[in-house]
């Protein structure tokens, strides 16, 4: 049986409202545990698309 690990909606709005990187990386942590360690690429992706949007690189800091 898979079970649907696409980001919730709550999930979706405390990422969304963070403010600094590590608090990021805390919430995504948080969210990887709930889920017993599954991590699927569809929701990498989501929460990568957020962090990208919340904070931006310039390509100065690669």
């Amino acid at each position: 049986m898979t079970a649907n690990l696409n980001l919730r909606d709550k999930e979706r709005n405390i990422l969304s409202k963070v403010k600094t990187e590590d608090d990021f990386n805390k919430q995504y942590n948080k969210i990887v545990s709930d889920r017993a360690g599954q991590n699927p690429p569809y929701l990498a992706r989501e929460i990568k698309d957020i962090f990208d949007n919340l904070f931006p690189k310039t390509g100065a800091d690669d």
